[in-house]
């Protein structure tokens, strides 16, 4: 069965609206600062869909649309269940993104967007996605990061980790991550 190609989606290396200037806001954001992506959040004690709500962030997708596309590439449709790398990859894919599944062992080594494994267990080898964005310098504001966290149990004031994103890596193990990119064509030219 032949499948359209779904539109666009936003992961490019995501121009942000840009900020007024370099001072942190309340949220430790620049101010005037907007992201390009807007935040999804977990369906609360229905499943682990984690990387599914990142993935609805970077489409600009509703949830239920991510998580129809992730049923037809082997997730349960009930029950819980983990959706891993090469599912999310494949899903990412029919949206125009690469998702090329990498390590580093400190945030400074993370690319401009990425799907990251937060409070990542090495004995279970399991943690939960996050979206990182980092925006790079312009002549007005510094270069800076941030997590946009999905789950449901997080207190609204720090959905948007800046400051704190330590909190989110395990000490001394490895950044484990999906970095997205648009797709390009055979010219070189972004999808």
């Amino acid at each position: 069965m032949a499948t359209k190609t779904k539109p666009a989606a936003a992961a490019k290396t995501a121009a942000p609206t840009a900020a007024t200037d370099s001072t942190p806001t309340e949220t430790g954001l620049p101010a005037g600062f907007v992201s390009p992506f807007t935040r999804v959040e977990m369906q609360p004690n229905i499943r682990i869909d984690d990387g599914m709500a990142c993935i609805a962030m970077l489409t600009k997708q509703p949830l239920d649309t991510i998580m129809k596309a992730a049923f037809q590439q082997g997730v349960a449709e009930h029950g819980p269940t983990w959706c891993y790398a090469s599912q999310l990859q494949s899903i990412l894919s029919d949206y125009g993104l690469n998702a090329e599944e990498k390590e580093c062992t400190t945030i400074d080594a993370l690319p401009d967007v990425a799907l990251i494994t937060a409070q990542y267990n090495p004995a279970t080898q399991y943690g939960r996605w996050v979206l990182w964005h980092h925006v790079r310098a312009t002549a007005k504001v510094k270069s800076f990061h941030y997590v946009i966290d999905p789950a449901y149990w997080i207190d609204p004031s720090r959905q948007i980790v800046t400051a704190d994103i330590q909190q989110l890596i395990t000490p001394k193990s490895n950044i484990y991550y999906l970095e997205i990119t648009p797709k390009t064509t055979a010219k070189g030219k972004t999808k």
